[in-house]
């Protein structure tokens, strides 16, 4: 498949979506600074969403919304809908790279299994760090434990006459 008809099939979702976000900013009278004023995405980050070179992220589109003063619902069904399109688009030109490249880590009878992992699942990242409200929620929970067993332990020792 050429180059134009892979580029072709990425851009089918966010076309439409790009299409939604134009016509919205249109009606709406806004221009790209004010658009980046109401929203805190700067004006060329709304150059790159709305000429579609790049997929604005799920908080942009939102911001969007609310400036043009649209119904989010339909926008970020769009949105959705690109976003898994590009997601699809991607793994597939990567399984495409794996069988160009003869690179074969199949079962050496010509399978292959698929792109090696960007960060290995052995290897340190930030995501591997306890999120803060699980380490906050577990300490809340210890608290108010150590506090019921206290009013358990003085209420036992108040009956016991100590």
């Amino acid at each position: 498949m050429s180059r134009q008809g892979d580029r072709s099939a990425e851009t089918v979702g966010t076309d439409e979506l790009v299409a939604q976000l134009r016509r919205l900013r249109a009606r709406s009278g806004l221009t790209l600074a004010a658009l980046g004023e109401r929203t805190n995405y700067s004006k060329s980050s709304w150059g790159r969403y709305l000429s579609g070179r790049s997929l604005p992220p799920y908080q942009a589109v939102l911001a969007f919304c609310r400036a043009v003063e649209a119904d989010h619902e339909g926008v970020l069904a769009l949105w959705e809908a690109a976003h898994r399109e590009r997601a699809r688009w991607t793994v597939s030109r990567q399984h495409r790279q794996v069988l160009e490249s003869g690179s074969d880590r199949g079962t050496g009878e010509g399978e292959v299994l698929g792109p090696e992992p960007v960060n290995p699942p052995s290897s340190p990242t930030s995501r591997d760090h306890l999120p803060i409200g699980l380490v906050l929620g577990g300490m809340l929970c210890g608290l108010g434990v150590g506090c019921l067993l206290g009013v358990w332990a003085a209420h036992r020792n108040y009956r016991m006459g100590r």
